[in-house]
């Protein structure tokens, strides 16, 4: 059994909801990224299209503005007036929460556990501009610094929150593909786009919304996410599987995910979590080069590395349409200009 669109916009129009970002996000095609694929000889696709996430608006775009529409709504209905925040140094949250509590009137703090030494820069110097408060120490020692700051503010009579406490955190990416799902059906619908279609992007909450949403309509969508930091991939699918559980429950949907919903791939997450390989790197040169389309290091640039890199291993079938979701993170880029520079 199906769901109508018209039930799960009712579902998300209940939620409350703090306006970010500006969504209907173009769909574009990747016409020249894929005549360049095709110069090399590879067989790729009849239709290369990538969904602009990365032009949500608010503090350099991304899919995250589309988070924390709830988070932030879910924040001020809480009554809560101080966020605390443990993350990471190339951190697309931690830039987005920022630009939010600044948007709606919150104070910030950023608990930033790696690259302690680092120049700041990219995402965390954009929570700077944005008015965070910014702690930076080993990731040892992050949650007993986090939870000095929540005694200090509950001390001075505020009413402080920590992000990472928060159940509806690991819920409000789903949830915010959801609405994603409708724009690409209409889209798509639009430009004649027909199955079977395949969602390519990254392990995370954006890549489940969309399976779910597809799951639930009956439509013959398919995702193919790539791993951006060593995990097991069965992590990945048995939490995925149990947070949209959650979703079907508050949207009275029929269908959770399984844990073979999605299919991972896990050979281009690079040394590490916010490092690049030289596959990323010249994904993101070509990218660049073909389209005009900048991607980011840790996050857009690995999910191409990947795609490209199934591509030329010819395991991509040529009958789907490829769909890349362009989650943003630019400003992490920028951390890294010296791999990019002759």
């Amino acid at each position: 059994m199906t769901v109508s669109q018209e039930h799960i916009r009712t579902k998300l129009e209940e939620l409350p909801r703090f306006k970010l970002s500006t969504l209907n996000t173009p769909v574009e095609p990747l016409d020249r990224l894929k005549q360049a694929m095709t110069d090399e000889g590879v067989d790729v696709p009849n239709r290369m299209l990538v969904k602009r996430d990365d032009v949500t608006g608010l503090a350099f775009g991304g899919n995250k503005g589309r988070h924390f529409e709830f988070e932030i709504a879910n924040i001020l209905k809480g009554g809560f007036d101080t966020v605390i925040n443990i993350n990471h140094y190339h951190s697309n949250q931690a830039r987005f929460i920022a630009a939010g509590c600044a948007k709606a009137g919150l104070k910030y703090h950023i608990v930033s556990h790696d690259n302690i030494d680092a120049s700041l820069t990219g995402n965390l110097l954009l929570c700077k501009l944005m008015g965070a408060v910014i702690h930076r120490t080993p990731i040892e020692y992050a949650r007993q610094v986090a939870e000095k700051i929540f005694a200090a503010e509950t001390a001075g009579n505020r009413k402080p929150y920590i992000v990472p406490d928060d159940p509806f955190v690991d819920v409000m990416g789903i949830i915010g593909f959801m609405e994603t799902g409708l724009e690409l059906e209409q889209q798509l619908a639009d430009e004649g786009v027909e199955a079977p279609i395949r969602f390519w992007g990254l392990t995370g909450r954006s890549i489940a919304g969309l399976r779910l949403y597809a799951k639930n309509r009956g439509l013959d969508w398919r995702t193919t996410a790539c791993q951006y930091s060593p995990g097991k991939i069965e992590d990945f699918q048995n939490v995925t599987a149990d947070r949209s559980k959650q979703v079907v429950e508050m949207f009275d949907l029929e269908q959770p995910l399984d844990t073979d919903d999605i299919q991972v791939l896990e050979d281009y997450q690079g040394p590490a979590y916010g490092e690049p390989d030289d596959r990323v790197i010249e994904a993101i040169q070509m990218v660049g080069k073909a389209e005009g389309l900048i991607l980011d290091p840790n996050y857009t640039g690995k999910a191409m590395s990947g795609l490209i890199g199934e591509f030329r291993a010819g395991r991509i079938d040529p009958e789907e349409t490829i769909v890349f979701i362009h989650s943003g993170g630019l400003p992490q880029l920028f951390a890294h200009a010296d791999k990019f520079v002759d």
